[in-house]
């Protein structure tokens, strides 16, 4: 009975052992390797964003204010909320990758406990045992040893087995706790994240409203920039349509001339016309708002030609002929409004528009000074002023070499 005591005891003994050294596995096993490498490409796109939008940051810097326009503005916000995007998806990898973690530290936790249950019950069996068969049970092992040797690897092994007995419960438990404060610091981590995360969702946000704010302005001015040119394509008609009119009806003087020659008919009226190298007078006295030539819209950059000069003046200011001559025409032309346009001799006209109201008829002589009509705002006009230009052969001219 001794002897089958002493093998069951020690037999025990042996196994508690065992558990303790073989059936510990290791508390991080499982890998990530996946999410490292998809973080790491991911982080690599980031950065090549990132260059990107500060190239194009540069650029838009450097091309001045002409290029900081809207088109611009588009690009940028455009390139910022790229780079958000990728910053977000970096993010998500990193939250997927800290979840993915806490998992795992949740599976070691439950092996932890459960393998610190199992070793309790492994050490409840061998308490058990050496109740059962007395407290004298480790003594009888060293007494009944056959050989001195087994006596001495028997006390070897109790010794052993005592020191692990006080060690096992307390190793498993520090165990625990690290993976517990792992557990804490990847799920403050997540939390970073996510509060980085819902940052980096309202500038997502608010870069696309700014995106559509300015596409709505710039489709706005697009429309108001076809507009624009839709009018100056009609303003530039209107000018070619006043010299066309001057060279009409300049041709038909002459042909009409020509006719009472060719009858030897004496002239039915005597116009008196600007005297060779003379000088007109100024139709009226004011702010002259708008010169001759080329002129450049500030928002939509288009170019047209301002073909005379601009006199700013109140409504139903009078108007006075610039020189002596004939009336060629009075009445409406596209862009001009009210018109009168006066021939002087030697293929020189005036002509006269935005008019509220005329004084003279066609085929009328006029004298220098005269008054013709009266300041308006009619047709293409941004105010009450007068339009003022000067032909040659129905060629615009800068009224201000003519004018005394």
């Amino acid at each position: 009975m001794k002897c089958f005591t002493k093998k069951l005891l020690f037999g025990i003994l042996l196994a508690a052992f065992y558990i303790f050294c073989c059936l510990t596995p290791p508390i991080f096993a499982l890998t990530t390797q996946e999410l490292e490498q998809q973080i790491a490409e991911e982080e690599r796109r980031m950065t090549i964003i990132e260059r990107r939008a500060a190239y194009y940051e540069d650029l838009i810097k450097k091309a001045g204010e002409k290029e900081r326009g809207i088109l611009g503005q588009i690009t940028q916000y455009d390139q910022k909320k790229q780079k958000t995007e990728q910053q977000i998806k970096v993010l998500e990898l990193k939250q997927a990758k800290a979840q993915r973690r806490i998992k795992e530290l949740n599976e070691d936790i439950k092996k932890t406990d459960a393998r610190i249950e199992e070793i309790k019950g492994y050490l409840r069996e061998r308490f058990v045992a050496i109740y059962k068969y007395g407290g004298m049970a480790e003594i009888d092992l060293l007494l009944t040893a056959s050989t001195a040797h087994e006596a001495m690897s028997t006390s070897i092994l109790l010794g052993k087995i005592a020191r692990e007995d006080e060690n096992m419960i307390d190793d498993l438990a520090l165990s625990r706790e690290k993976i517990e404060a792992s557990k804490k610091e990847l799920e403050e981590q997540k939390a970073l994240f996510e509060s980085q995360e819902k940052k980096l969702q309202g500038e997502r946000k608010r870069y696309k409203a700014e995106i559509e704010k300015r596409n709505a302005l710039l489709g706005k001015l697009r429309k108001e920039k076809a507009l624009h040119e839709q009018a100056a394509r009609e303003l530039q008609q209107a000018q070619q349509e006043v010299g066309n009119t001057i060279r009409r009806l300049m041709r038909q003087k002459q042909e009409l001339i020509a006719k009472e020659r060719e009858r030897n008919e004496k002239p039915t009226r005597v116009i008196a016309y600007v005297p060779v190298g003379g000088r007109l007078d100024w139709p009226l006295r004011g702010e002259v708002s708008e010169t001759f030539g080329k002129r450049v819209h500030p928002v939509f950059k288009t170019t047209t030609m301002h073909t005379g000069i601009d006199i700013r003046a109140p409504r139903g200011t009078a108007v006075r002929a610039a020189g002596p001559g004939e009336v060629l025409y009075v009445g409406w032309l596209r862009g001009y409004g009210q018109i009168i346009i006066i021939d002087h001799g030697r293929d020189l006209s005036t002509v006269y528009a935005h008019l509220s109201s005329t004084g003279v008829d066609e085929g009328q002589g006029v004298s220098k000074g005269q008054v013709i009509g009266h300041v308006g705002s009619t047709g293409v006009s941004t105010g009450p002023h007068l339009h003022f230009e000067v032909r040659v052969n129905g060629d615009a001219r800068d009224p201000m070499k003519y004018l005394q």
